[in-house]
């Protein structure tokens, strides 16, 4: 017998508002996405407009997997983009703008050049003008080809837990990355940011934990996991006898104390430093900090507390060598070339350009820390 189904507009409209509508704005929702987002059925040319081609691999809608991310994630319009035009996102993750932009300025004795390629990870987006690291053909302190480095290297965009269909993966029904509680109905959450488990490509590590504000990423509180993560492709950095150390415990009493050169004056209920956080050493997003407004206060106290590697780094790339979080190549970071007068750099930074933030917001070194503040290695090693 064939059944007939009549809705009215009404109806209609209030299951767009009340259901539809909230779901358009997760597309991520902890796990895969809806398929016709990044893939195109039918190879079409039309799903394809940036590059033109109707061949792409796997039906994507990029000449490549990160062209395919960065038909989102590129630009100025959402909170969600890692790649702007003028170096503007303040995502904890950094901005791929510094990838492409090389700038000059004066350093009192001559013209330096910071090279962009130096300034993070390379990713291959062919659409977008991301090419493979001309300098290092592997990964550094790895074996990873730099030529195949890429937004899904890092990122499952299926988001997979856990081996996705092994036997005993449960369905994902929401993000991981915002401290919601575990699903009471046998779903599960899934990992932070939809980083890839172990056994996902080169990855021999589990997801890390962490917990941000929102897609936009402003603020984040990690809980554990990320350096023995990003090992996975940086295996030769794992010897804490000859490099610097992580997942070590971070000296709380100095990191409290202090608050800028010269300073230890600190407390720790404002002790904490987005620009050198570190892991709680909590294994559920629920235990970690709310981070879903910028009032939020943060302690320094606990002895679970490690260094990790994006203490010093952000994961995508910076304004700074190697995607540092600082400046390490000039005495005093208010001096940082890309802060000064003088080269591209002045440029740069007037069209919007953000190398230093936290919480959202832009940071001037100078009226923070002072204009001799060191480099803030001394946040934990406190030697000036």
């Amino acid at each position: 017998m064939k059944k007939t189904y009549k809705i009215s507009l009404v109806a209609g409209a209030t299951m767009m508002v009340m259901g539809f509508a909230g779901s358009a704005m997760a597309f991520h929702g902890g796990g895969v996405a809806h398929c016709d987002g990044c893939h195109s059925m039918h190879n079409s040319a039309t799903d394809n407009q940036r590059s033109g081609s109707a061949t792409a691999a796997d039906l994507m809608k990029g000449s490549d997997a990160s062209s395919t991310c960065l038909n989102c994630h590129n630009g100025t319009a959402g909170s969600y983009h890692i790649a702007t035009p003028n170096g503007g996102t303040m995502s904890q993750g950094g901005d791929f703008f510094w990838i492409k932009t090389d700038y000059s300025y004066s350093n009192g004795r001559s013209v330096v050049t910071s090279v962009g390629q130096s300034h993070g990870h390379n990713i291959v987006a062919a659409d977008f003008g991301f090419a493979a690291d001309s300098v290092n053909v592997t990964a550094p302190g790895g074996t990873m080809q730099a030529n195949t480095l890429g937004c899904t290297s890092c990122h499952d965009p299926h988001g997979q837990v856990n081996g996705g269909t092994a036997a005993g993966t449960a369905a994902i029904s929401v993000s991981g990355s915002y401290g919601a509680a575990a699903p009471a109905d046998g779903s599960i959450r899934g990992n932070y940011r939809l980083l890839g488990d172990d056994g996902f490509k080169l990855i021999t590590s589990a997801a890390p934990v962490a917990r941000a504000n929102g897609s936009s990423g402003i603020r984040v509180q990690y809980g554990t996991g990320m350096s023995s993560w990003c090992l996975s492709c940086h295996s030769g950095f794992n010897d804490n006898a000859n490099m610097h150390p992580t997942n070590v415990p971070v000296p709380m009493s100095t990191y409290n104390a202090y608050k800028k050169s010269g300073d230890f004056t600190g407390l720790i209920a404002t002790a904490f430093d987005e620009l050198v956080p570190f892991e709680r050493g909590a294994t559920d997003t629920s235990a970690l900090p709310d981070v879903s407004t910028a009032a939020y206060t943060v302690g320094a106290e606990d002895a679970n507390d490690v260094v990790m590697c994006l203490t010093c780094h952000r994961a995508h790339g910076s304004a700074f060598e190697n995607g540092l979080r600082w400046d390490d190549s000039t005495e005093f970071i208010a001096e940082s070339g890309i802060l000064n007068a003088g080269g591209t750099a002045v440029t740069i930074m007037a069209a919007g350009a953000k190398p230093y933030y936290e919480n959202g917001v832009l940071v001037d070194i100078a009226v923070k820390y002072g204009e001799h503040q060191r480099s803030l290695c001394n946040k934990c090693h406190a030697k000036d």
